[in-house]
């Protein structure tokens, strides 16, 4: 088969005449466009793929995103400086043992077509929620001792950012979960995106069953996930239930519930395709 379309190696920032980006609806994936089983596969990520990892998150999260975040009056005019430091500020969760990185690989060309996220139970049971993503995981990570950075090294990879609404928004998802979840194990996506040249093609479906499938073979461990509302629908079919505006959560094979799912019916995982902006930063 031939390979897609190319036409992401620059950032939406590198390209001035780019039409601002927005959360569009998820569709159902049309099997004529499903990539093969044998065409994709899942890897674990490495530190190694974090500057594209960045890249990517540019790519596919929206600009009214990235404009709260990284406001333009504060954010570098350089697209590559942007990168670098969000690739600098997320690197030290390849150290956690409970965060895994996965990446879903076009086997013909090699080329990394989606990314996931998923901090798993396990390893800092008792302890705190607390997202990777936040400017205080630096402090609660203890991530500039074992990264070795000094002060001027943290203050560098985090400007351009508005830290008081970085940390306000995921800080209080945080919250969120710790008040749904409270110390329950369980597994957080943060985040989850297929490059826009490769939705609809059944990425994300193999990205969601590779931790579908661990969670449920460990008893049905609870999955938690903030969604974005073009995807809420999507979450639904793969068995994950609304608990308020963006947060779902999924505790295996139910019995009826939203979706209708039997019990022990396998949730439609090669069905559905999903949303790039949603996830710990949506």
């Amino acid at each position: 088969m031939a390979d897609p379309k190319q036409d992401a190696s620059a950032t939406h920032a590198q390209q001035p005449n780019a039409a601002p980006r927005v959360s569009k609806p998820t569709l159902p994936v049309e099997e004529k466009n499903r990539l093969k089983d044998e065409e994709i596969c899942i890897e674990m990520c490495t530190i190694d793929d974090m500057p594209a990892i960045a890249e990517q998150l540019y790519i596919c999260f929206p600009d009214a995103f990235w404009d709260k975040m990284e406001p333009p009056a504060l954010r570098s005019a350089d697209a590559a400086t942007r990168v670098r430091r969000l690739a600098t500020r997320l690197s030290p969760s390849f150290h956690l043992p409970e965060m895994k990185w996965i990446k879903a690989v076009y086997r013909p060309t090699g080329k990394m077509v989606g990314v996931a996220g998923w901090m798993v139970p396990g390893y800092r049971e008792g302890m705190p929620i607390h997202n990777v993503w936040r400017r205080s995981a630096t402090d609660f990570f203890g991530f500039a001792p074992k990264m070795n950075w000094s002060d001027a090294d943290i203050e560098e990879m985090w400007r351009g950012v508005d830290i008081a609404q970085w940390d306000g928004h995921i800080g209080g998802n945080d919250d969120i979960r710790a008040a749904v979840l409270g110390d329950e194990p369980h597994w957080f996506l943060a985040p989850l995106m297929t490059l826009p040249e490769w939705q609809g093609r059944g990425v994300a479906s193999k990205l969601m069953r590779w931790a579908i499938e661990q969670a449920d073979g460990e008893g049905g461990q609870a999955m938690y996930l903030e969604s974005a509302p073009t995807a809420r629908n999507v979450y639904l079919r793969f068995g994950f239930e609304p608990l308020g505006e963006a947060n779902m959560i999924r505790r295996g094979p139910r019995r009826g519930g939203v979706g209708g799912v039997e019990a022990g019916e396998k949730v439609g995982l090669g069905v559905v395709e999903v949303e790039v902006e949603h996830g710990a930063v949506s």
